[in-house]
């Protein structure tokens, strides 16, 4: 990756994270995630960039990068993961803020999984499902033979995937969601878990912290409610109708496995139920964000360091 240093602290002076349309330096946004928005720029098209929130010191950044480099060689050895590659640039704003980007290459919007699902047959989805569940099924028997005192977490949502599909032929998807580094020694992550509370509203945090941020932790680390939320986003894309198929592959895979005793069955009633549940909570907690973004820029007219999207289909 050639990525202009100079043009990318360029950018991050003159980005207005609250408002990134009156930039100087205008990013063109390809994906939203809960601790990062990527993006590309028009002189560097073909790199993605991840700007991940302000850090209080090099030293958590240097642990960070630690991370992220431990959980991208577990994803490969363990679980046979193809990973994205991936560069990290740091900068000291001129707002002194500790600022670490994550570059890695564009990938064709075509390739992400969720793209193909919009539009796809049941033959293209299967080889997709195949694919990841080999490599999810490598990541539980590591976790369920280590008994918990090294544990590999994954978001595997069709979206954090790039597949070549050629017929029915299986893929070798590339994963590219790496900074999220989830993985746990003796059930402590060993990701600084504060990074989750960065983007959350300031009058909100001690409430996620002790509600809710253990458990949407604990849900990647567990092998079928990473495949409820996975089938669940069918939802989102619109696709309802490959949700009986999609849960007929996952099952016969279990039973074919022997897991079907370790791993119960899912059932499309849990589908429809979860996403219902999570799609309300996720739109409760983007408005919230609005609103901290609001009373932060507008009332108080502080620094709002964070790129919310706008309105999102659920």
């Amino acid at each position: 990756m050639n990525v202009d240093v100079n043009l990318l602290g360029e950018f991050e002076d003159a980005l207005d994270p609250a408002f990134p349309e009156k930039s100087r330096i205008m990013p063109e946004i390809l994906g939203y995630g809960e601790i990062s928005t990527t993006f590309s720029l028009a002189s560097m098209p073909d790199i993605a960039f991840k700007r991940m929130p302000p850090f209080k010191t090099i030293d958590q950044i240097a642990a960070y990068k630690t991370a992220v480099i431990k959980y991208c060689s577990l994803l490969s050895d363990v679980c046979g993961i193809r990973v994205s590659d991936y560069a990290f640039h740091e900068f000291f704003n001129c707002h002194k803020e500790h600022i670490l980007y994550v570059a890695q290459p564009r990938l064709a919007q075509e390739t992400i999984g969720h793209n193909v699902l919009k539009s796809g047959t049941l033959d293209e989805l299967e080889p997709m499902i195949n694919a990841l569940l080999k490599r999810l099924f490598r990541l539980f028997r590591f976790n369920y033979k280590n008994n918990q005192k090294e544990s590999i977490g994954l978001d595997g949502q069709l979206s954090n995937w790039s597949f070549q599909l050629s017929g029915k032929n299986e893929s070798d998807p590339v994963y590219f969601d790496i900074t999220t580094p989830l993985y746990r020694v003796n059930g402590n992550e060993q990701l600084d878990t504060e990074i989750f509370l960065k983007s959350c509203p300031s009058f909100m945090v001690w409430l996620v912290r002790w509600q809710f941020l253990d458990e949407v932790l604990d849900r990647y680390h567990d092998l079928r409610m990473i495949l409820i939320d996975l089938i669940a986003n069918f939802h989102k894309e619109g696709r309802e109708d490959l949700i009986d198929d999609a849960l007929s592959m996952i099952n016969s895979y279990l039973v074919k496995e022997n897991l079907d005793t370790k791993i119960q069955p899912l059932e499309k009633t849990e589908i429809d139920r979860y996403y219902k549940g999570d799609a309300f909570i996720w739109a409760l907690f983007l408005s919230l964000r609005r609103f901290d973004r609001f009373m932060k820029t507008k009332i108080f007219q502080q620094r709002y360091n964070f790129i919310l999207p706008g309105k999102i289909t659920r």
